[in-house]
């Protein structure tokens, strides 16, 4: 297999693994949320997710192990949504975001 075919399948099977991941762990969020759920419109579930593809890529593997997504508030769900439009219209820097991202997913950890 050429080179670049090899490449171009690990970067498929990467952003695969991240994909599942992402809608693993917004499927954990819907289902805890139940009701609440239904009050977050598709537009800021769009921000929570760009926030949530950015911190799989942040962290390693290992602590977004830990992560129990299903013990985040409504009120850390909507915060991680304005982190993603302050990030989006540039008033938040993205690592900075993600550094209170890490802080409000590693209080969802057994460890915490």
């Amino acid at each position: 297999m050429p080179d670049v075919k090899r490449d171009e399948v690990g970067r498929r099977v990467f952003q695969l693994k991240q994909q599942q991941s992402v809608d693993g762990a917004m499927a954990i969020m819907r289902t805890a949320q139940g009701r609440k759920w239904n009050d977050i419109s598709e537009e800021d579930v769009g921000s929570l997710r760009l926030m949530i593809e950015e911190l799989w890529l942040e962290v390693d593997r290992e602590t977004w192990k830990r992560y129990s997504f299903s013990r985040l508030t409504l009120n850390d769900i909507l915060s991680i949504v304005r982190m993603g439009y302050s990030v989006k219209n540039g008033t938040l820097p993205k690592k900075e975001a993600l550094n209170q991202l890490s802080e409000i997913c590693g209080r969802t950890t057994s460890d915490a």
